[in-house]
């Protein structure tokens, strides 16, 4: 058997073990039914990911700390294991509490970053039969594809409150502007101005994981005001229980 063989052969027992897991992780969740009364909101977790995960990768796009053209290599870890899996889990926990709008949201932009990061993966060779030129029009093509993604999140936030569309609209030039940079051969102001909408898009983010932790008298002094564009909003969850009421807006 072949060196490259070997390291297919091993690739496919790890994805087939990973899946395995999460049909058991599945399983079990299904186990247990919700209950209204649990004090359970993955929210926070879903948005931090993103946050902490767009604001390396756009420091490393604006040129901040680092050379404007350096390889993202160091961004991949956490576009796997935070920005990926850690939102993908929390988008499958939103399914669970009933916010189909933040499921969608998790678990897309979980994908997102898995498969971003699994192009910067050797053994996957996901790029290797292109020209230099070729992967960037067809880096292009695949941010193309977010940006329009992006934008109808953005349509679909009307309803929710004014940090979720300031977030989704910031992502979408955001994603614009990788886009045309990418179409025009990996133009570097295109790629500095995307980096600095992806910071302003992460501390967006932030702001809202913690507008939606922090509950005044429940677990801190004070609160971080969303404002709400549709109070009675199907997207508002409100968890009612002997000891405290929850309300959970994305």
């Amino acid at each position: 058997m072949s060196h490259h063989q070997q390291q297919y052969d091993n690739i496919d027992i790890q994805i087939r073990s990973s899946y395995e897991r999460f049909l058991e992780f599945e399983r079990l969740m299904k186990m247990y039914p919700p209950s209204l009364s649990q004090n359970f909101n993955p929210t926070p977790l879903g948005l931090c990911a993103f946050a902490l995960t767009t604001f390396v990768l756009s420091m490393y796009n604006a040129g901040v700390a680092v050379p404007v053209t350096a390889s993202h290599g160091v961004v991949m870890g956490l576009a796997l294991f935070y920005g990926g899996l850690i939102q993908l889990l929390a988008g499958l926990l939103e399914f669970r509490v009933g916010n189909n709008f933040g499921a969608l949201a998790f678990c897309s932009y979980g994908g997102f970053w898995l498969g971003l990061a699994s192009l910067y993966i050797g053994s996957f060779n996901f790029l290797g039969n292109y020209s230099l030129d070729v992967q960037e029009k067809a880096l292009g093509v695949f941010f193309l594809g977010w940006t329009i993604f992006t934008a109808a999140m953005f349509i679909s936030s009307f309803r929710t409150n004014l940090a979720l569309v300031a977030l989704f609209f910031f992502l979408t030039l955001t994603f614009i502007l990788l886009t045309a940079s990418k179409f025009q051969l990996g133009h570097l102001n295109l790629q500095r101005a995307a980096g600095a909408f992806g910071i302003l898009t992460a501390s967006i983010a932030w702001y809202a994981a913690f507008a939606s932790l922090l509950k005044r008298g429940v677990n801190s002094y004070f609160s971080l005001p969303v404002y709400d564009l549709a109070p009675h909003s199907p997207l508002i969850i409100t968890n009612e229980s002997s000891t405290n009421t929850r309300t959970q807006k994305i």
